[in-house]
């Protein structure tokens, strides 16, 4: 060996003695297989920030080593033999639960493990080329994904490699790689949240490596995504599985109520009592049996638009205006795509408006109201709801579709509503004002609407989709409609200097309005088309 490659060599060891001397835990006791990992790692320039990060983790502070991940038997999936060591390039769940062993079950049991089958179904892998969903959906999905050895998902999707800071799984932005978009904007709407907001003031003074379990000393002032779904509050243990704490299935093209291992987690109403409990610590009781009941009515709300959206679907089918598609598999067979309730073809747009009414605005109108995001339950969400409903009905008509015709016909604003309703009376987290009801609505359009409301409120109930808890407070509400609408109290003392105000900006016979100036400030010049196009 010449004496360059000697001095390399040596100059190589010298500096992995150094950072293992300048690690933030300064590990003392490094193994010596390790420490041979370490040493050729950095003489062949192999990942430097690698060792790094490992040096700097609580692995490295307890003494646990490369081979304890890496370590591998010949015959395994992913063995091959390395300068002496049998090692494994992916280690997987499996590994993790010799130290693990009650995340990886818990895992194991979440929604997360069981989205293997989502890596390519219809929706995706027959509408566009495969190499799409491989670096697009399976990027995120892969956090289920099913290895050899029997262990499924992907520690390291929150936890980073060589590091596994669970300061960096708490950061909302690590849930946010997946957790964002327009079917599924999480991270968007905890950001637009109280809770986000107080984050993005307040959280890079925030210490997340705390213990969730030392209750008495967790240092931050708002949830992150973990507070609410994974870490111990109070008497509540913490958990890796992300469904424990989860009432209603909402993301599915119906919402219904989670059976989700309830031998194990309970019924939905237990899972509803953990995610409550959470909010305990924070919010008074009136405030959380108002919010969750704003939140059920919402999912049922949806089921019935859903419902709405199927109705014309399959009249269309029946119609013979969408064709579901057909295809012959590998197996030589030819079979119609069976999932009608979610595509029934992707080339009209009826097709689209149902795809987009579920997985797209169905989804942002549920879960924007979970999470407190305002803007994603209104203009994401049903705003952009009622737009794909009212096309898909037009479509119809433009088809000559009896029905749809006469409901695009219309000049009733019942017109806008083919489907049964969900209210309450007053606002969610205040009481409205008098003013708040003066606005033609649907409840002043609509005959009898608080009964028939009640009505529909009452059968959800009865059919076991409301707690006994959530049925009282909405007719606490409803036996004081006068009080939640602030219709007993009178005029706000504002509203009358409004309305003498805007009588004045939006006097269109006063010439010096400013309204009359806006409209009629008549430019001299001609617009490009009115000069060019003739």
């Amino acid at each position: 060996m010449n004496k360059v490659k000697v001095t390399s060599v040596l100059m190589s060891a010298l500096l992995a003695v150094l950072l293992c001397i300048s690690s933030a835990y300064a590990v003392a006791d490094i193994d010596k297989d390790t420490q041979k990992c370490i040493t050729c790692h950095l003489a062949n320039k192999m990942a430097p920030k690698m060792i790094e990060m490992w040096e700097n983790s609580k692995h490295a502070e307890n003494g646990v080593g490369c081979l304890a991940c890496h370590q591998a038997e010949k015959g395994e999936f992913d063995a091959f033999e390395h300068n002496g060591f049998t090692v494994g390039l992916y280690p997987t769940p499996k590994d993790c639960s010799q130290c693990h062993e009650k995340e990886v079950t818990e895992h194991t049991k979440s929604k997360h493990a069981y989205q293997f089958w989502l890596y390519a179904p219809a929706d995706r892998a027959i509408f566009e080329p495969i190499i799409g969903t491989k670096q697009g959906c399976e990027s995120c999905h892969n956090i289920s994904n099913q290895w050899p050895d029997g262990s499924i998902g992907e520690c390291d999707a929150c936890h980073p490699k060589h590091s596994f800071s669970i300061e960096v799984a708490r950061t909302p932005q690590t849930c946010g790689e997946c957790h964002l978009g327009p079917d599924h904007p999480h991270i968007e709407i905890y950001n637009e949240s109280k809770h986000g907001n107080i984050y993005a003031a307040l959280g890079d003074k925030w210490d997340l490596s705390y213990r969730s379990d030392d209750f008495e000393n967790i240092p931050i002032e708002a949830p992150v995504c973990t507070t609410c779904h994974m870490d111990a509050v109070g008497d509540m243990k913490s958990t890796h599985n992300v469904s424990a704490r989860l009432g209603w299935e909402s993301q599915a093209p119906w919402s219904y109520r989670t059976i989700w291992f309830e031998e194990e987690l309970g019924s939905w109403q237990d899972k509803t009592q953990r995610m409550q409990n959470v909010c305990a610590n924070c919010h008074a009781p009136t405030f959380i049996k108002d919010h969750f009941l704003a939140y059920d009515l919402v999912n049922l709300q949806y089921n019935e638009i859903r419902r709405a959206f199927l109705y014309w679907v399959k009249l269309y089918v029946k119609e013979g205006l969408i064709k579901p598609l057909k295809e012959t598999f590998n197996d030589g067979k030819e079979r119609a795509q069976s999932q009608l309730v979610i595509n029934a073809g992707w080339y009209t747009t009826a097709s689209e408006m149902m795809y987009n009414g579920w997985h797209h605005e169905g989804r942002r109108f549920r879960h924007g109201a979970a999470m407190g995001g305002a803007d994603y339950v209104q203009w994401h969400g049903v705003w952009e709801l009622q737009h794909d409903m009212q096309e898909m009905i037009n479509w119809g008509a433009e088809h000559g579709v009896e029905e749809a015709m006469k409901i695009a016909e219309s000049d009733s604003p019942a017109k806008f509503f083919p489907y049964k309703l969900y209210d309450f009376p007053g606002g969610v987290y205040s009481i409205s004002t008098k003013e708040n009801q003066g606005v033609t609505t649907t409840q002043q359009y609509i005959p009898d609407y608080w009964e028939k409301v009640k009505a529909n409120v009452e059968q959800a109930y009865k059919k076991g989709f409301l707690t006994k808890v959530a049925w009282d407070r909405w007719m606490e509400r409803y036996n004081n409609k006068d009080h939640f609408d602030g219709t007993k109290y009178g005029s706000h003392p504002l509203y009358g200097p409004y309305n003498e105000r805007k009588k004045l900006e939006l006097n269109l016979k006063d010439p010096n309005s400013p309204l009359s100036q806006a409209i009629n400030i008549n430019l001299p010049s001609p617009s490009p088309a009115e000069e060019k196009i003739k």
